[in-house]
């Protein structure tokens, strides 16, 4: 259950994005909202200030009623340090604006994602109710994690698809007793994540593609046009914690939707 949530903003549009995000979860969730804001570097009496009144116009602007938290240090260690602090249960931060050749490399969102104490939502989209999810499915625990943290954000009436893909040879499909195995076990993974699910009025579907990696999952999401695409923090089991995996990295450069990540 999602009790308490944290945005992290830097006064961006895109944190004010992240922002309408929290507030909307917040309300279908029932969840405390708490926001943070990191002063960088040799920050003045006048940046303090300008920073509070803008967060209190942009509370107040959402019907939010509570005090920033305004800490002052380094963006990312200060977030997780919040974070952990708070035992928060979900982080949401809008998407990285400052423009780079590395894209999502290096960013006070990348930095902080590798040490996340709780699931991450990137935040790109307008906040109306998540009525279509997809889940990247495999059998790592962080994909799991990703796909249960994602189910708690979907209200009743939504569907959210958990989608596995055998990675074979697009010029060599499998044979049909490859996939006849490959969907046994499926099945049998989402019925054990079923059970664990709380019953929310929303749909879980299973879909099995086969073919090369990045084409299923692309072609998976333009067929479902989710609003939230769930992925697990790394794309192999024996990746290093402290690496993210390449479908991370791809969908934080280029999200099609909101994206939660999970470790």
């Amino acid at each position: 259950m999602v009790q308490h949530i944290l945005v992290a903003h830097d006064l961006s549009p895109e944190a004010d994005l992240a922002l309408s995000r929290a507030a909307q979860l917040a309300q279908q969730t029932g969840a405390r909202l708490s926001v943070l804001h990191v002063l960088t570097g040799q920050s003045d009496a006048k940046e303090q200030q300008h920073a509070q009144v803008y967060l209190h116009t942009t509370l107040e602007r959402h019907g939010l009623a509570q005090q920033p938290w305004i800490r002052q240090g380094r963006a990312a260690e200060e977030i997780l340090t919040q974070a952990a602090g708070l035992e928060i249960d979900l982080l949401i931060m809008g998407r990285h604006h400052r423009q780079s050749p590395q894209g999502f490399v290096g960013t006070t969102l990348e930095q902080v994602l590798q040490s996340c104490p709780a699931p991450l939502l990137l935040a790109v989209t307008q906040a109306a109710p998540y009525s279509r999810a997809l889940a990247a499915l495999d059998y790592s625990g962080c994909a799991s994690r990703a796909l249960q943290s994602a189910w708690q954000l979907m209200p009743a009436g939504s569907a959210l698809t958990a989608l596995n893909i055998y990675e074979s040879s697009e010029v060599c499909p499998p044979e049909s007793a490859e996939l006849t195995l490959q969907h046994e076990l499926f099945d049998q993974l989402v019925a054990d994540l079923r059970r664990h699910l709380a019953d929310t009025g929303a749909q879980l579907q299973s879909s099995l593609r086969h073919g090369e990696r990045n084409n299923c999952l692309d072609s998976a999401i333009a067929k479902v046009q989710p609003k939230l695409l769930a992925l697990g923090s790394h794309s192999r089991g024996a990746m290093s914690e402290a690496l993210l995996g390449s479908l991370t990295r791809e969908y934080f450069d280029r999200p099609p939707c909101d994206v939660l990540i999970a470790h």
